[in-house]
């Protein structure tokens, strides 16, 4: 029933309403002074029973109530990325979404549940191999480059150039590895750093 104002002072039971979704928050008992009325953002037409996963929001205009769905505060996940999605305005959930998390790296969503995504792992796999295999082949050049100067300019020792033979047939057979075997590559041993004393 709508409110209305009298010349004595009641107390009511009111229905507090969130100011910016006008969503019911809470009930309580309100003190209205004669010739006022009802304090802000609040009615006195009680709300209907709200089921789970809903809220009751107050139209003012029509003076009704109506539920929506609300999953504010679920945890969901994107079925495209499987990244955890916030879910902060009242509604129904996105499409895209599902409360079933993926149960690892390199899961796809088929329609009903998380699958193994043998693709994206194979993907993934062969560029964490050929970033391996680039950094291998530059650390081996930044160990060729001083040695192959000191033969060049005649200054190399005996074990320079060992060291130097090594290194080079090092990053020969790195650069032979077959990255599209991963992960199970077999990567070359790294010579052995001369003794210094």
């Amino acid at each position: 029933m709508t409110f209305k104002m009298s010349y004595t002072p009641q107390t009511i039971k009111i229905f507090n309403l969130r100011s910016d979704t006008n969503e019911f928050i809470g009930a309580g008992d309100a003190y209205i002074p004669p010739h006022t009325g009802l304090p802000a953002n609040c009615t006195n037409i009680a709300p209907p029973d709200i089921p789970a996963s809903h809220i009751a929001v107050f139209d003012a205009e029509t003076q009704t109530w109506s539920l929506h769905e609300d999953h504010r505060g679920e945890m969901v996940y994107d079925t495209t990325t499987g990244n955890q999605v916030y879910i902060s305005e009242p509604g129904p959930l996105p499409e895209n979404v599902t409360s079933v998390s993926p149960g690892g790296e390199y899961q796809k969503w088929d329609g009903k549940a998380w699958v193994k995504d043998e693709a994206a792992e194979t993907a993934a796999r062969l560029r964490e191999a050929e970033g391996t295999k680039s950094r291998l082949l530059q650390m081996a050049s930044g160990k060729i480059a001083p040695l192959q100067d000191a033969v060049d300019l005649g200054l190399a020792t005996d074990e320079e150039k060992s060291q130097l033979a090594e290194w080079k047939k090092y990053r020969v057979l790195v650069n032979r590895v077959d990255t599209s075997t991963a992960p199970k590559i077999d990567w070359p041993k790294k010579p052995e750093q001369p003794r210094t004393l």
